[in-house]
């Protein structure tokens, strides 16, 4: 009977304690943000994938990830968040006294962009509405990455499930205010005025530029350089 009791005190201990710490985090991230309201403005993120897809509709992980946003033009930094590409939503992740793990989809309302890694991220208001895209470069010409992932029905023999593609990238250089795309060096030659297209080429062949494969860095530094020509 005795060790029956002091099981039970032992049980009842970790339970307090575990409340306690819970509260901890959410007290913490109160006095962070307070529970921002511009930052956690929003709807709850309840997308299901089909049952028995393969792959998921994130940009790398289903693993949320420490990042920024910038909301009306302030940074609130050490964000959990994802990149939901399917959906093209951007979503946090936060505490509060009745779940440690909610999900929340950022409003695109006042939201300027995001940062994930190395990666910069803007929200883009453009005729066909609000998109994300990966942005290169930090002059007036700027290179833009639209990432996205679609969903289809797996081919593999003998199959019937969904399955997610991996993420697609399509390439942009954003030139007074328009979007202008290419997918190779000879369209990204064609895209600027004759005067500037042999300067161009040059640069593309002596630093070994290969538009579908080179890193961010290259590509920055290419879309800055023709930035620069007169």
């Amino acid at each position: 009977m005795k060790s029956l009791k002091y099981s039970l005190l032992i049980t009842c201990l970790f339970i307090f304690l575990g409340t306690i710490s819970s509260q901890d985090v959410v007290m913490d991230l109160d006095q962070v943000y307070g529970l921002d309201q511009t930052l956690y403005n929003g709807k709850k993120y309840d997308y299901l994938s089909p049952s028995g897809t393969s792959g998921h509709q994130f940009f790398s992980s289903t693993l949320f990830t420490t990042g920024s946003i910038i909301i009306k033009g302030k940074s609130y930094d050490d964000i959990a968040m994802n990149y939901d590409l399917f959906n093209q939503q951007l979503l946090i992740q936060y505490a509060n006294e009745n779940n440690p793990w909610n999900v929340l989809e950022v409003s695109k309302a006042w939201l300027n962009g995001f940062r994930i890694g190395k990666m910069n991220f803007e929200l883009f208001q453009l005729e066909n509405g609000p998109c994300f895209y990966q942005v290169l470069g930090d002059g007036p010409t700027r290179l833009l990455y639209f990432w996205r992932k679609t969903l289809n029905l797996n081919d593999a023999i003998g199959s019937n499930n969904y399955i997610y593609s991996p993420a697609i990238r399509d390439t942009y250089i954003f030139i007074d205010g328009q979007l202008k795309p290419f997918t190779s060096k000879r369209s990204l030659i064609r895209l600027f005025d004759q005067k500037k297209r042999a300067a161009i080429k040059s640069y593309l062949r002596k630093n070994k530029v290969k538009v579908k494969k080179s890193s961010d860095q290259t590509m920055a530094e290419m879309v800055n350089y023709i930035g620069k020509l007169k």
